[in-house]
């Protein structure tokens, strides 16, 4: 590599990690505080409770998540790849959420590091500078790569895993193959959808060996160690039933898939509107346009398609939630770097040469403006009052108390009390009591069941943003 290459690279990597220390320190409190809570929940009972990778637990002991109980606090969805390298930062550092976030952001600027040499095999340096540039500053990327979720992690598997496939085709040689076979199992291990995303790794071993791809053994034996562990993780899943969160809601829930609303959501409210915007739609668009060049050939397409597959199985999931859209990024990235580069090399004969630069500056301009102003409010800790309320809880709270903080089955409440319990009341307060629950600590100070709990009960403190209850079978009757 060249100084000028390194340093542009460098560059890239520097204003990445800049743009990600944004409120970096801020309380799992903000958007997806649910699921980054639970992930978190998971690495910190790994600190408090031991390290057993192959039995995972977090701090809802409700039923809400299969209508099962859950006593024991399982938690049973991706094997705990990122928990577990979070556990091993706070080992260190002591529990901090704004370390575990760091880890997130580590993670992504090792995927600007991956994409760069991907596309530049593929396409050149500068669609690859440019492709970075844009998957490290994408307003809805910064977020979501410095959140306490698995997406980035898989994000970094798959890149690594396109690379090192790449190069073991050119050489070969039994280390590129091995780093393929690591980087297939921290994908799909760390989140399952990495499965959609093997597609392109079947093209690239088609434009190799064409149907001979099926005779090679060496493919066989990277199939078969990419997918076992997986397979085995599942099976294994299956001794706690009540640790697997009923999932099928993300597939096709109220027959959403290919609806106007399934549409209207992905495509013209989270593509056109939170994540690219008008602009970085237009560029992808534009870049989808272009035809491939030889080396290319039908890579960036094959794994356009391969996302495509995914956004239609999970159908309801991707309508639902915005952070399943994270996989979009590397690839609109490059397509928009595509975009923007053919915008700069208009044909004089058709297009108005002048016009190309301004245009795909303007369009970047309206990206980010428009970008920002859509995801500025995640990082905001809309209900600071659970902050508040969880750490005087954990103040005067017993240590091995379980507690009820009700907060619409949002984990986020229940983990800012650093105790395991019941994001919901979901079942009656006698039982809770029965079954040793007999703290009870709410934001809802203005509902008139809160209100007569802390007039019968024994009321540990009252504030005028939470109060925090002690119950008894006497002033539940």
């Amino acid at each position: 590599m060249k100084k000028v290459e390194i340093f542009l690279l460098l560059t890239i990597l520097l204003l990445g990690l800049i743009l990600r220390l944004y409120k970096i320190e801020r309380p799992i409190g903000d958007w997806h505080s649910w699921r980054q809570a639970d992930t978190a929940a998971v690495s910190r009972n790994f600190i408090k409770e031991g390290f057993n990778p192959f039995i995972p637990k977090y701090d809802d002991m409700s039923k809400q998540a299969n209508s099962l109980d859950n006593p024991q606090r399982y938690r049973f969805v991706e094997f705990p790849i990122l928990n577990t390298i979070i556990a091993g930062v706070w080992s260190i550092t002591g529990i901090n959420e704004a370390y575990a976030r760091m880890v997130t952001v580590f993670i992504t600027l090792g995927s600007i590091l991956l994409l760069y040499f991907l596309v530049r095999s593929f396409s050149g340096k500068t669609i690859a500078f440019l492709s970075v540039f844009f998957f490290a500053t994408i307003p809805y990327n910064v977020f979501y790569s410095s959140a306490i979720l698995p997406g980035p992690l898989m994000i970094f598997g798959i890149l690594g895993l396109y690379l090192s496939f790449v190069k073991w085709l050119k050489s070969e040689n039994w280390i590129f193959l091995t780093g393929s076979i690591f980087f297939a199992n921290l994908a799909i291990l760390s989140w399952p959808i990495a499965l959609f995303f093997l597609p392109p790794i079947v093209y690239l071993s088609y434009e190799k060996y064409g149907f001979a791809l099926f005779k090679n053994l060496k493919l066989w034996i990277f199939a078969f160690l990419s997918l076992v562990p997986f397979i085995a993780w599942r099976i294994w899943m299956l001794n706690f039933p009540e640790g697997i969160p009923n999932l099928q809601f993300l597939l096709n829930q109220n027959n959403i898939r290919f609806k106007g609303a399934f549409f209207r959501w992905l495509v013209a409210e989270r593509m056109g509107k939170l994540i690219l915007t008008v602009g970085g739609f237009a560029l992808l668009v534009i870049g989808l346009l272009v035809k491939p060049t030889k080396k290319e050939n039908l890579f960036y397409l094959v794994w356009l398609a391969s996302l495509i597959l995914y956004f239609v199985v999970f159908a309801s999931g991707n309508v639902r939630h915005d952070y399943y859209q994270v996989p979009l990024i590397p690839i609109a990235s490059i397509f928009m770097a595509i975009g923007t580069i053919k915008l700069f090399n208009l044909p004089s004969e058709h297009f108005s040469k002048i016009l190309g630069p301004p245009v795909a500056l303007i369009l970047i301009i309206f990206m980010y403006a428009f970008g920002f102003y859509e995801v500025r409010g995640y990082w905001w800790i809309n209900r600071p009052e659970i902050v508040k309320a969880g750490m005087a809880a954990d103040k005067i709270l017993p240590k091995d108390a379980t507690v009820i903080a009700p907060y619409g089955g949002d984990t986020a409440f229940l983990y800012q009390t650093n105790r395991h319990g019941y994001p919901v009341v979901d079942r009656p307060l006698q039982e809770l009591v029965k079954n040793g629950t007999k703290y009870l600590v709410s934001v809802d100070v203005a509902d008139s069941g809160v209100q007569k709990l802390a007039r019968d009960c024994k009321l540990l403190v009252h504030d005028n943003d939470y109060v925090i209850v002690e119950l008894s079978k006497d002033c539940l009757d």
